[in-house]
């Protein structure tokens, strides 16, 4: 079990790890950082306008 977690918490850690390299990517950071934004923003306007038309 002690194996188990260690192998999770290390391919989290590597998880994390790409994440921040796609990211911070000094050539194509910024634009990638840009589009998510862009997508963060878009499913919340959908998420509030579903709570509109659900009367909450």
């Amino acid at each position: 079990m002690f194996m188990r977690f260690r192998l999770t918490r290390l391919m989290m850690w590597m998880g994390l790890a790409a994440a921040a390299t796609y990211f911070l990517d000094p050539d194509r950071g910024e634009q990638r950082r840009k589009d998510m934004r862009k997508r963060i923003d878009k499913m919340r306007k959908a998420g509030e306008k579903a709570k509109l038309e659900a009367g909450l």
